[in-house]
């Protein structure tokens, strides 16, 4: 869904049925009628923080919030409904259009868009999902958004360390990075292309190199009051450049088999081209990763919690071995 164009046609919506319309910093639409306050935001991917978050902006404005989005999966569409939000999947839009249009056709008039559908379905659940975390803190904190929900990662985790005793949410700094570089290195008569381009990180603590990008990069989350714990970085910055640049210039070293003609003869040379540290355009900033650090009996098990890998099993020293 292009989002500039279902924002223009909800603008229509709400324009036909006498709401003032206008753009806003705190939401992509904003409408207004009598003592109706409508935020309207458009979200590709709807997540828990950035639900937490319009229904926080919408609250706080006293109105009502209305997030749009090609499509909710279910444990999604129970918490937004939690949270007081209504919901426009691609199939509730069609349904607004229609009913709009059919308005018109027809020469009638309605007082405002039907809600019906969303608050029915509100209506029919008779124990709303619990929350994950009753109660949350904005914290300004450079992160990644969590996409792994307490129970998704308990769930995970048991498959693998049977029932849990406890389990922390950890925010694990790393220093990221983005890169690239397009030079040319010659050697003799040849000219060698060399280009890269990527984006990794330094753990911050263990000083280990990754290669991984990450696109929804936030300078705020949510989280929990309590069962929360924000490392601070054991590497330096200028030591996790070292080690970065180090492992790009690993990444891309390039062994070439060169030909030459000398004489009659034809000689081959196998050279060894790589990008050197100041050729390559190079950007780091400290970013944290949350996880989800679950405790079994004899087991720690840290699981992802941006997209649910596992990244680590170890053996914690208070086990009881048997």
């Amino acid at each position: 869904m292009n989002k500039q164009a279902v924002i223009g046609i909800v603008k229509n919506i709400f324009t036909y049925y006498g709401y003032s319309t206008s753009s806003s910093d705190i939401c992509d639409l904003l409408a207004e009628k009598d003592s109706d306050h409508l935020l309207i935001k458009f979200e590709n991917n709807p997540n828990f923080n950035n639900i937490k978050y319009f229904s926080n902006i919408a609250q706080s404005y006293h109105g009502k919030g209305v997030m749009i989005s090609e499509s909710f999966d279910e444990k999604t569409r129970m918490l937004a409904l939690d949270e007081g939000l209504m919901l426009w999947d691609r199939s509730e839009l069609e349904s607004q259009i229609g009913r709009a249009v059919l308005a018109g056709a027809l020469g009638y008039e309605e007082k405002k868009p039907s809600t019906e559908k969303i608050e029915t379905a509100a209506a029919q659940v008779k124990e709303p999902a619990k929350k994950e975390y009753e109660r949350t803190i904005k914290v300004m904190l450079r992160s990644i958004p969590i996409n792994i929900g307490k129970s998704d990662a308990l769930s995970i985790a048991e498959a693998k360390i049977g029932t849990a005793k406890s389990q922390t949410l950890k925010f694990i700094p790393v220093w990221y990075y983005n890169y690239s570089f397009n030079i040319q290195k010659k050697y003799k008569s040849k000219m060698v292309d060399l280009t890269g381009e990527g984006a990794g990180y330094i753990h911050a603590l263990t000083g280990e190199n990754f290669f991984n990008k990450y696109k929804d990069i936030q300078d705020n989350t949510f989280m929990p009051t309590q069962n929360y714990e924000i490392s601070q970085p054991l590497v330096q910055q200028k030591d996790a450049a070292t080690k970065a640049l180090n492992s790009i210039i690993r990444e891309h070293t390039k062994e070439v088999r060169l030909n030459e003609m000398i004489g009659d003869t034809i000689v081959f040379e196998n050279k060894i081209f790589a990008p050197g540290t100041d050729e390559i355009n190079f950007k780091m900033d400290l970013l944290h990763i949350p996880v989800w650090e679950i405790k079994g009996k004899r087991e720690l098990i840290d699981i992802n919690a941006h997209d649910g890998h596992i990244m680590a099993m170890r053996l914690y020293h208070d086990a009881e071995m048997v």
